[in-house]
């Protein structure tokens, strides 16, 4: 009985918030169409997000209390994060690591980053509380972090190790900052908290506004005709899934722990792919078709992925 309303549950979560992303991208693809957003805009709106507003919501998920076994039990979701963020790296390399395709960083990108915290937080709300959603935020920062220092440097097509990049990189910097005050008593004054919470409420619709411009860019008809938006729907929303969900159970990741980071892992590409690529100038429309498939797609894999899940737990 508890198989079933958890199938139900996931079902009804994960096709309210698709359908919400696809109204939220046709208000982005009337806005471009209508010439109230134009491409250089929708650069500056990227710009916006991932230096300012993903950061705010990095910093606002750990205004919270301190506790030793919360801390702990952060501290193991964040390792076991880093393995699965190492086996997508690792999948998406072998796919497209040597491929000279214009699209190919991109690619990997897509098959690297996930929606996690659009598609991700009403799922872990829903299905494991307060506590899921906690824990889940290991996943959302550490693709912030790895998407600033990884992923930057992989679009960019930099070599060697800039340490001050790293270090001061907006992912980065809001990590420190968020843990800081996690750990201390002292906590952001409610004027400044309440800023960040307005900050970080924008995440997510102009990020969506923001896909549908590029979208509006692109064929949207060649998003359903493209094979390689197609392997990388299998391979981001089955095999990298999978893989993450048997090295956490050998592992031994617990329950709640192992849930709240494979419901990350299991939504569709993130548009951070997307926005990085505008950002870093390279095939952002690609992104934002990957984006589109997998999000569609994943309204059949997540619960059913979802439900493997539990199974193993």
């Amino acid at each position: 009985m508890e198989e079933g309303i958890l199938v139900k549950d996931s079902i009804q979560t994960v096709v309210s918030q698709i359908f919400i992303m696809f109204l939220l991208m046709f208000l982005g693809h009337l806005l471009y169409r209508r010439k109230m957003i134009d491409e250089r805009f929708s650069k500056q709106l990227s710009a916006l997000l991932l230096n300012i507003v993903t950061p705010a919501v990095l910093i606002i998920s750990y205004q919270r209390p301190f506790d030793k076994e919360d801390a702990r039990q952060l501290a193991l979701a964040f390792f076991y994060s880093a393995v699965t963020f190492a086996i997508a790296i690792v999948a998406a390399w072998l796919l497209f690591g040597r491929s000279q395709k214009p699209y190919a960083k991109d690619a990997r990108m897509c098959v690297i980053f996930s929606n996690n915290g659009f598609m991700a937080i009403p799922l872990l709300q829903a299905l494991l509380g307060a506590e899921g959603v906690f824990l889940g935020s290991a996943s959302i920062v550490s693709a912030t972090v790895i998407a600033w220092t990884y992923g930057a440097r992989m679009l960019s097509g930099e070599r060697g190790t800039d340490f001050k990049k790293i270090l001061l990189n907006p992912g980065t910097l809001a990590l420190a900052g968020g843990v800081l005050l996690f750990c201390s008593p002292w906590k952001l004054p409610g004027p400044i908290f309440q800023a960040a919470e307005y900050l970080g409420g924008l995440n997510t619709p102009l990020g969506m506004i923001v896909l549908g411009v590029n979208l509006s860019q692109a064929n949207v008809l060649s998003c359903l005709k493209d094979k390689t938006v197609y392997l990388i729907s299998f391979v981001k929303l089955l095999v990298v899934p999978l893989l993450s969900a048997g090295a956490l159970y050998v592992l031994g990741a617990q329950t709640v722990t192992a849930m709240a980071l494979l419901i990350g892992v299991a939504a569709p590409s993130g548009v951070i792919a997307s926005m990085m690529a505008q950002m870093f100038g390279t095939d952002y429309r690609f992104s934002a078709r990957a984006v589109a498939v997998t999000t569609l797609l994943s309204a059949v894999t997540m619960p059913l992925f979802l439900l493997l899940a539990q199974r193993m737990w």
